[in-house]
């Protein structure tokens, strides 16, 4: 089997908890429940067959602490990598409630049911933004990685996670719209010629359907 990109949602936060939109980093750091689901992913890709060489995150504090219960699992080291937060919330960093809920989430279904990507909250960012920071790093990652026969398994956010996958060509847009990711799930991406397959989301494996 070729070597694939696992892309590994955070373990939970209080801010998750409390339905905070916790965007900005550094962020918060994991909850004791959130550090047993960073431990449990960690054995299962450690009995996984896998091969990376590094567990990979963004520099968020979430995804820097469930990368490294992922590494204490396999063995391996860590290393944060730039351009992978989350979707910034903006103007709505860490609230709370159902306002600030609905607006993250219409932002969201603009991108994914409307295809309007220039959308974004106040102060946030468009998913053209998140596209011209996430992708070049995934390409990246394809290159020095996945090319060489490397797994490659990396922590990142939700949403993030949602729309790297729309962008690779890998899950369709209303896919991705319905089927959120908890905390600790997975998205598997192998390279397909010269785009991507997902293989694997959450619960569902093989190619996800519309």
């Amino acid at each position: 089997m070729s070597a694939r990109l696992h892309l590994v949602r955070h373990g939970q936060t209080p801010s998750n908890v409390a339905g905070a939109l916790d965007t900005a980093l550094p962020g918060a750091p994991l909850t004791d429940l959130g550090r047993d689901q960073a431990r449990a992913v960690g054995q299962e890709l450690a009995g996984s067959g896998i091969s990376p060489s590094v567990i990979l995150s963004s520099e968020a504090a979430r995804a820097r602490e469930t990368a490294g219960l992922i590494a204490g699992a396999m063995g391996l080291p860590t290393q944060a990598v730039p351009g992978l937060i989350e979707v910034q919330a903006g103007e709505f960093e860490m609230r709370t409630g159902p306002e600030a809920l609905l607006s993250y989430n219409r932002v969201v279904r603009d991108w994914l049911e409307d295809g309007d990507l220039a959308s974004s909250l106040p102060g946030g960012e468009s998913a053209l933004a998140v596209r011209d920071r996430a992708m070049p790093v995934i390409a990246e990652l394809r290159e020095s990685h996945l090319d060489n026969g490397t797994d490659v398994v990396l922590v990142v956010h939700g949403t993030l996670m949602r729309m790297i996958a729309v962008f690779a060509g890998a899950a369709p847009s209303q896919w991705a719209l319905s089927n959120r990711i908890p905390n600790c799930g997975v998205i598997e991406l192998a390279p397909d010629r010269g785009g991507w397959s997902c293989e694997r989301w959450g619960d569902h494996l093989g190619r996800p359907q519309v």
